[in-house]
């Protein structure tokens, strides 16, 4: 009878807290098979080529559990919080090195809005609470697998979401609403607003009216002035320069009725990367000693400035729905050092990308989905040294994945 009591007491706490705070669980598992091709190859040079097929998660759509609620505070004001947690389906290991590393905010909403802090997803991104931009670039959003490439395989300096935010969202006006975001930098508690961590700023805005959709935002990151390790040479302050990155982004959509169409374009000044490009072509670069474990130095030593452009569309058709996208960036970069060990050139590097992708959703529920699909991702950097001698890398890259997606 005491076990009873005690059972039913819980059960009660537990309802009146229901009514104090409503509090829901929800989450997502992706499981996909991925076959993945990639070919690397320079001027002068042999070839490497890598094949895979593995088991994957959040191929089309991210692995997350979460914790979300709100409490009614009276006078129109509602607080309210949202726990994100991101981890591998298929081994159940824990995302990002992070309990909650998706998101983990409070919130305050009223009459003026509604105001974010903690980590959270960029207002760029199609993530979290505020990311309202990706979303409405491509219809893949920022992309299914590495190469069924949305948006932002052909764009630069894109990062889905920061440490130590605050991030503000109007109430929508006239079909109008603005977003703000400005990351402090650091995430250890230390670094918050000085100037050895990359800071970073976000305004933007949508509209929607009738079958359209227009976005338009643009993005400040404030680089990191601290000493520079690459292998066992350092590069102080005076060795190399600092340029703020800028990036300016608009998009679009229209829904025709039988489908909707988006394009995104962007143009980027001193970018710390362009369309994964350094983070793709390290292998093959390896320029002056440069290894892996240096990558970080490396993107404050060269910058990037360009413009990039995605097109892609949506519809239903045999009983599900496709999507297609093509995608373009041309850049070039910038050496901004006079260091001895960092390479000079006759002319800036010259950058490309391009993509191509499609993809097939099939609902066997309100929650659960299967899907399928393929992509394409070419990238490539050309050198002209000093001597005129001209070396190009390229790397090009297809995956075919099928996979299942259930929400609750």
């Amino acid at each position: 009878m005491f076990k009873k009591t005690l059972v039913a007491a819980a059960i009660g706490a537990l309802s009146i807290s229901a009514y104090a705070a409503d509090v829901n669980v929800y989450g997502v598992i992706d499981y996909g098979m991925v076959y993945n091709h990639t070919k690397y190859e320079a001027t002068d040079s042999d070839s490497i080529k890598e094949d895979s097929f593995t088991m994957d998660s959040g191929v089309n759509s991210a692995t997350r559990f979460g914790l979300r609620g709100s409490e009614d505070l009276g006078n129109g004001l509602k607080v309210g919080f949202k726990l994100e947690n991101g981890f591998s389906s298929d081994s159940g290991k824990l995302g990002e090195d992070r309990l909650f590393g998706r998101e983990a905010t409070v919130n305050v909403s009223g009459d003026f809005g509604t105001v974010y802090m903690g980590r959270l997803g960029t207002l760029v991104s199609d993530t979290g609470s505020v990311g309202f931009y990706g979303a409405m670039a491509s219809a893949f959003g920022s992309g299914w697998s590495d190469n069924i490439a949305g948006h932002t395989k052909v764009m630069a300096a894109y990062t889905s979401r920061l440490d130590n935010v605050i991030a503000y969202v109007s109430p929508t006006f006239a079909g109008t609403t603005v977003y703000a975001q400005y990351a402090m930098g650091g995430d250890d508690g230390g670094d918050e607003n000085k100037t050895n961590t990359d800071r970073y700023a976000a305004l933007g805005a949508k509209w929607a009216g009738g079958p359209f959709e227009v976005g338009a935002l643009v993005d400040w990151t404030n680089k990191s002035n601290a000493e520079l390790k690459i292998g066992t040479t350092t590069l102080g302050s005076n060795d190399y320069t600092i340029e703020d990155a800028y990036t300016f982004n608009l998009a679009g959509s229209y829904d025709c009725g039988f489908a909707k169409t988006f394009l995104a374009v962007q143009y980027f000044k001193d970018a710390s990367d362009a369309a994964g490009i350094l983070g793709t072509t390290m292998d093959l670069v390896k320029i002056s000693g440069f290894t892996d474990d240096d990558y970080d130095a490396v993107q404050r030593v060269f910058s990037f400035d360009g413009f990039g452009v995605h097109l892609s569309t949506q519809f239903d058709a045999l009983g599900g729905t496709w999507k297609a996208g093509i995608g373009y960036m041309d850049g070039e970069a910038n050496v901004n050092s006079t260091y001895a060990e960092v390479p000079s050139f006759e002319a800036k590097p010259d950058l490309k990308a391009y993509t191509a992708s499609v993809g097939y959703e099939y609902a066997l529920s309100k929650r659960t989905t299967l899907y399928t699909g393929m992509g394409y991702v070419q990238r490539e950097v050309e050198f002209t040294e000093t001597d005129s001698t001209s070396t190009k890398y390229e790397g090009k890259a297809y995956d075919f994945v099928a996979g299942l997606v259930h929400r609750f």
